[in-house]
């Protein structure tokens, strides 16, 4: 039984081991993955409030990285262009709800998709 309780205790010290180890890459790779610095000891001279919503919820940042991401590849691809995703940033930074983000996401997702498929050869 004791060895039992000793293997079942290193399991869950592994996992919270792991756990942690995740968390701290996702942390280190959230401050300079996107255009957006999630850093809380740089001041920003114009604070935007959708990098605040984006910085502060982890559902908009993995949403955000992943956006972000998508543009990058499609940018190489050619599938878009600077000028979508400049278009996608400003209406992005005007958002000061968490609705208003949420639905500047969905239509960028919905905007990639067809660009995906208008473009391809």
């Amino acid at each position: 039984m004791t060895r039992t309780f000793r293997t079942i205790h290193l399991a869950h010290i592994h996992c919270v081991f792991r756990c942690l180890a995740v968390t701290g890459l996702l942390a280190f790779g959230n401050a300079h993955a996107t255009d957006i610095d999630c850093d809380p000891s740089v001041v920003s001279a114009r604070p935007v409030p959708a990098h605040r919503m984006i910085c502060e919820s982890a559902l908009f940042s993995m949403g955000y990285q992943r956006i972000f991401a998508d543009q990058q590849r499609q940018l190489k691809a050619g599938s878009i262009t600077e000028s979508e995703i400049a278009a996608f940033r400003k209406k992005r930074d005007a958002c000061d709800s968490a609705a208003c983000l949420d639905t500047v996401f969905r239509e960028w997702k919905a905007f990639a998709a067809q660009a995906t498929t208008r473009r391809k050869p």
